[in-house]
């Protein structure tokens, strides 16, 4: 059995390889194809096994082990800057950074390894109740379908898929995604990918000429490719309803470029935050002399240093900002720290201060945190955790998604990785959000994939939802995608930078359909799971 296993080892191998060099900022060249080896390679070994002597749990793991392989592969390639970050941003010494990469490798998209582990459950349950063996089609089909629910009930702190990528590449179905989502483009992927794996299985390797051993082939993967180009043409023109605008926003977006280092001195010495604070003005006080015409500025995730709470109004830096925006008649909405006296809990926070120096509103405080920066897993009940970490994060998490009134439009503000959840998204959409924001700070990993990674990911929401979606980075890449899907100008990674942005938005737009069935997919894979299980059963029992 181990002979066969390594005989089928270039299987995943290619997977890994075909995804990891097809995912952001790579060009998507395999997305329609690329995990297809690796399921050939697990109908290759099922078919060539011997289940009179091999057990269940053997085949399972083996099965297991080659999904493994692919996703370990995969992360390495596209994942590689997770070291810098748990170093940069969890504070880890290089030899904890290094094991958090490999660690990362072995775990991250392991939905790979679990829907291999599922189908070959499934295949060799089948075989002993009922004695014959299912079809290579109904084997992808299972695959895929797990693979499906799986991927959306993993626990990852990332959750990537091969949706976005239909962004970056600016495809036209892209523009499909305010009916399916990305989660919808992503099951695209998988379906196209089954199609190509049956098409594999259906190759006649002993016909004797290239036409006759492609012929059964042929229909399958020309399928696949149909269905690809069908989506394509059904997100043509589906932006134009969303150029009819009724309101414009004009704001200068600041990019501080305020190093690590700078960051963690102003957690010990709090007198250190006053030159962040003067970074931002300077930027932003430029930015306002070259467009008077601005009536806002968007500075990013704790650009502000400082708490910014009202019951702070006498502390300096918050005399600073007030003084700001009176000179300028200017609002200012920025990234801040907000403390809450009665529990004692500090929070990563977002505010807005009008032109009069006012506070507006409630701040919005971050409810998806960060494990290890933000959040240390069980640190509240194994206390020696802060004493191997010292830098490990400690703060509150917020109510959730929420909507700020903030004048002449409604911003649903989100911080850093609460962007890459869909549904957090289309909760503020369906709040009644007319424009998104995300102030984030980048400045952890590198100039590595990370930053064109999470900005795609990011804008996909303003697609989904057709709503303006506002990014200011500390670092890079900041910019502004329209609700048609227009990316407006962004700026250069680790530069001091300021941009003028005139977004146009709809007060009061329609909420587009997919927020309102945000995570739907999940409910669909496992819908046709039960479907394939049922058909199996049935046929099983007739003979």
């Amino acid at each position: 059995m181990k002979k066969l296993v390594k005989q089928n080892l270039s299987f995943p191998i290619l997977t890994g390889l075909f995804i990891g060099t097809s995912y952001i900022p790579f060009p998507p060249w395999a997305m329609l194809f690329g995990i297809a080896p690796v399921v050939v390679g697990l109908v290759r070994l099922f078919e060539a096994t011997d289940f009179a002597t091999t057990s269940r749990r053997r085949f399972i793991l083996q099965s297991f082990f080659l999904g493994w392989l692919s996703q370990f592969i995969l992360n390495a390639i596209g994942f590689h800057w997770i070291a810098t970050t748990a170093i940069e941003f969890g504070h880890f010494p290089k030899w904890a950074g290094i094991l958090t990469l490999i660690g990362f490798c072995a775990i991250a998209h392991l939905y790979y390894a679990f829907a291999g582990a599922v189908a070959a459950g499934f295949a060799h349950s089948v075989y002993k109740r009922f004695g014959s063996r299912v079809s290579g089609p109904l084997f992808v089909g299972v695959y895929f379908s797990s693979f499906a629910v799986i991927e959306f009930l993993w626990p990852s702190i990332f959750p990537w898929h091969l949706g976005y990528p239909w962004l970056w590449a600016g495809l036209p179905g892209a523009q499909f995604a305010d009916v399916i989502g990305f989660e919808g483009l992503n099951l695209v992927c998988l379906f196209t990918n089954g199609l190509f794996a049956v098409g594999w299985l259906r190759w006649n390797s002993a016909a004797p000429s290239l036409v006759t051993r492609l012929k059964p082939a042929l229909p399958w993967m020309a399928s696949g490719i149909a269905v690809f180009i069908a989506v394509n043409v059904a997100g043509i023109g589906r932006e134009k309803p969303w150029q009819t605008t009724n309101s414009t926003l004009k704001l200068i977006i600041a990019q501080g470029n305020i190093g690590n280092y700078e960051k963690l001195i102003v957690e010990k010495q709090k007198e250190f935050s006053v030159p962040i604070i003067e970074t931002y003005m300077k930027l932003t006080t430029k930015g306002f002399v070259e467009h008077p015409e601005a009536t806002f500025a968007l500075w990013p995730e704790t650009a502000f240093p400082d708490f910014l709470d009202q019951v702070f109004s006498n502390e300096k830096n918050w005399k600073t900002i007030r003084t700001f925006t009176q000179s300028r008649q200017k609002m200012v909405l920025t990234g801040a720290y907000s403390y809450e006296p009665d529990i004692k809990t500090t929070y990563n926070g977002f505010f807005a201060m009008d032109s009069f120096g006012n506070l507006v509103g409630k701040p919005y405080r971050k409810s998806i945190l960060i494990p290890f920066g933000e959040r240390f897993p069980f640190s509240d009940i194994i206390p020696y955790m802060k004493w191997l970490f010292p830098g490990l994060g400690s703060f509150g998490s917020g109510p959730g998604p929420s909507v700020m009134e903030l004048g002449y439009f409604r911003l649903g503000p989100q911080i850093c990785l609460e962007s890459l959840y869909p549904k957090f998204s289309a909760s503020m959409a369906l709040q009644g959000a007319e424009v998104f924001s995300n102030v984030t700070n980048d400045s952890w990993f590198g100039k590595t994939f990370e930053p064109y990674q999470h900005m795609t990911m990011t804008l996909a929401r303003a697609v989904e939802n057709r709503r303006p979606l506002l990014r200011a980075t500390n670092t890079g890449i900041t910019t502004v995608m329209l609700a048609d899907g227009r990316q407006l100008a962004q700026s250069p990674i680790a530069e001091e930078w300021y941009g003028y942005y005139e977004v146009p938005f709809i007060r009061g737009a329609p909420v587009a359909l997919y927020s309102r069935i945000a995570g739907y997919s999940v409910w669909l894979g496992l819908a046709v799971c039960l479907a394939f299980a049922g058909v199996t059963l049935r046929r099983a029992l007739r003979k």
